[in-house]
């Protein structure tokens, strides 16, 4: 054995190909990734005592291993999938399986465009979720920067920014969605990563895959039988075991998932993301991998031990690896409007989270208690609403409310609704919101509208949030409102919404929206920054007979910046129309500032935008307004014809109450 360092290990273990063990091969232990983008590693395996064994010595860290080797005139390379490995006092057995390394071709391309086949022993691969990420010094776990799923010949492309990316390609066996890979699944780590993607490029790559924990998938069938794995020392742990191993610095949170009803949900996925001590929550955070993900068993109970203290924010939902879907039970914990569970000793119990199919519509009676009226309230702390509550008169809110899943806050006409200026995370947005899981009824008339606005003496853009629908269960209705002074009025992610006869004026934005079920109709939206942002070419969402007009940028179509499964060839350019994309018609469309409709970067198909009247009835003055394909050729097209010659009669506002 190898003279042990003041707290270091001794890494042991055996280096296979398929054909066997890989007689000179070498392990390298880099400090960094880019150690090993340039080759340098801090430490090399010298050879064990049996053949295709190593020994490596490594003082307490964390690193990245691999193993490579030349065999026949064939070179070979592995990249752990545990990576980055953390090394304690404690030996460890880490077996590599190497694979037949390959090489990058070019071709090219009127864009920048990644490509691939993922393989197993030479034969395709269907169904491997493919992820590039950015070359920092992290672990390459979660759904990375980009996602593509391979078809059935083992295909993929991705149209990627130019960039330097690391390539990583898992299947799951017989699961769908996204889970820590067990034995059996296949990972796929290019041997030539970080892949370099030009302007103007096609780089294609090969990525061949081992199976994990599964030597008998791996060998050649004749090879198997002959091969006695065994650790030389006895004293060296297994890394999977080490890793499973439960120790007393474990911390626990127990709890339970139910219905709206109590009911106790089985087979649920509980997950906990890892958070910053008074981070407040956002969107993206349930984006990315968790840092923790155990199922419920039969009585809805679930338990999670986490290896460190902290912020953990919690959401129980059937899928995962994709975003939240229609009619998927789904549900946040709701303890408090951050949905965070802080471990600050041994364990939390008792964290319940109550979950319901999302976007449903259905409106569904059930057993409530009695409605909590509140007239002319501050809320002067951040609240989770969880019972039927009704507005009236001056609310006022110093923080953010939160509407919980099975609860319904209802807005009567007359409502002001104002949100004081506070900016904890100093981003220079005010912090104050109005957040819906459950839903929100605001029906105000024409003369008593319903305001959301500042609270503040000389109120100004983006002194408050949002109002924001997301994960909500039944449809949410918003007619005869004002937004006025928020960073967005209104926004809608995951969720079923009515919005008409409202005026929003003076915002950064008006109306946002991702993947939703969405009428936009009769509306004012003027003078803000942006009209309507929207980010997702999924669900029924309908725009029609509104005033969109003296704003900076009248409707803003932007790729979503988080990682979408398969979404990414929404960024190819296309000669054809997304069967999902909004209806846009019947609209004033015009005198916004900089454009009329604008197609962010990256977006390649077609937009259909017919019937409109865009303030011009000369074709070269309606695409002025217009920033596609005319002004940068990696867009798509908008389709503005046929079109208005003059405004749209009975858009805007409408003076009467619509029943």
């Amino acid at each position: 054995c190898l003279p042990l360092q003041s707290s270091s290990a001794v890494i042991e273990g055996i280096i296979l190909s398929e054909k066997g063990p890989l007689v000179n091969g070498e392990v390298f232990a880099y400090e960094s990734y880019d150690e090993l983008i340039n080759k340098h590693p801090s430490h090399t395996s010298v050879a064990g005592d049996k053949k295709g064994f190593y020994l490596l010595d490594l003082p307490a860290g964390r690193y990245y291993l691999t193993a490579s080797g030349i065999e026949r005139g064939n070179s070979f390379f592995a990249f752990h999938g545990a990576n980055p490995i953390t090394v304690t006092d404690e030996n460890l057995w880490i077996p590599f399986m190497v694979l037949p390394e390959t090489d990058e071709t070019i071709a090219g391309t009127s864009s920048a465009k990644l490509s691939g086949k993922v393989t197993f022993k030479g034969s395709p691969v269907q169904g491997a979720q493919v992820s590039i990420y950015p070359v920092t010094n992290m672990a390459f776990r979660g759904m990375g920067f980009l996602t593509s799923t391979t078809d059935m010949h083992g295909l993929f492309a991705l149209n990627a920014e130019p960039g330097e990316y690391v390539i990583v390609a898992r299947k799951r066996m017989n699961f769908r969605g996204l889970r820590p890979l067990v034995k059996g699944d296949l990972f796929c780590y290019y041997s030539s990563n970080p892949l370099s993607v030009k302007i103007e490029n096609n780089t294609y790559v090969d990525i061949p895959c081992y199976p994990k924990d599964d030597l008998e998938a791996f060998l050649d069938r004749d090879i198997y039988p002959t091969i006695l794995v065994k650790k030389s020392s006895e004293g060296s742990v297994r890394f999977r075991e080490n890793k499973m191993e439960k120790n007393s610095e474990r911390f626990r949170i127990t709890g339970q998932v139910t219905d709206l009803d109590g009911n106790p949900m089985k087979d649920l996925y509980v997950m906990a993301y890892k958070g910053k001590p008074d981070q407040m929550f956002q969107m993206l955070y349930v984006r990315t991998m968790p840092e923790y993900m155990v199922k419920t068993d039969a009585q809805g109970k679930y338990v999670i031990e986490a290896e460190k203290k902290g912020t953990y924010y919690m959401v129980a939902r059937e899928l995962i690896g994709e975003a939240p879907a229609k009619g998927e039970n789904y549900g946040l914990y709701e303890g408090n409007t951050d949905h965070a569970v802080v471990l600050e000793r041994d364990s939390v119990s008792d964290v319940y989270i109550v979950v319901s199919k999302m976007m449903t519509n259905k409106n569904e009676a059930r057993a409530r208690s009695r409605e909590v009226k509140v007239v002319n309230h501050e809320y002067a702390v951040d609240t989770v609403i969880e019972r039927d509550t009704s507005w009236a008169g001056d609310i006022t809110i110093n923080g953010i409310v939160h509407v919980a899943r099975g609860a319904t806050l209802t807005i009567e006409p007359g409502t002001s609704v104002q949100f004081r200026r506070i900016d904890r995370n100093r981003d220079g947005v005010g912090d104050g919101k109005i957040r819906v899981s459950g839903r929100l009824v605001a029906e105000g008339t024409p003369n008593r509208m319903i305001s959301f606005s500042s609270a503040e003496d000389r109120p100004r853009k983006m002194d408050w949030s949002y109002v924001l629908f997301f994960v909500s269960e039944d449809q949410n209705i918003i007619k005869y409102c004002m937004f006025k002074h928020a960073f967005t009025g209104l926004q809608s992610h995951f969720s079923n919404a009515v919005v008409m006869d409202s005026y929003f004026i003076n915002n950064h934005e008006a109306i946002r929206f991702g993947r939703t079920e969405l009428i936009i109709e009769h509306n004012e939206i003027l003078s803000n920054g942006f009209g309507i942002r929207y980010t997702r070419l999924e669900g029924p969402v309908e725009i029609t007979q509104n005033n969109i007009l003296n704003n900076d940028v009248g409707i803003f179509h932007v790729p979503s910046n988080q990682n979408i499964v398969d979404f990414s060839e929404t960024f190819n350019k296309k000669a054809l129309l997304h069967r999902h994309q909004p209806v846009v018609s019947f609209n004033n469309i015009a005198y916004n500032e900089e454009y009329n409709f604008r197609l962010g970067e990256r977006q390649g198909y077609n937009i259909m935008l017919n019937d409109n009247w865009w303030g011009s009835s000369k074709e070269k003055n309606i695409e002025y307004l217009i920033y596609d394909d005319k002004m940068d050729d990696t867009l798509g097209s908008v389709l503005y014809k046929p079109y208005f010659t003059s405004p749209v009669k009975d858009a805007g506002m409408r003076r009467k109450v619509i029943k």
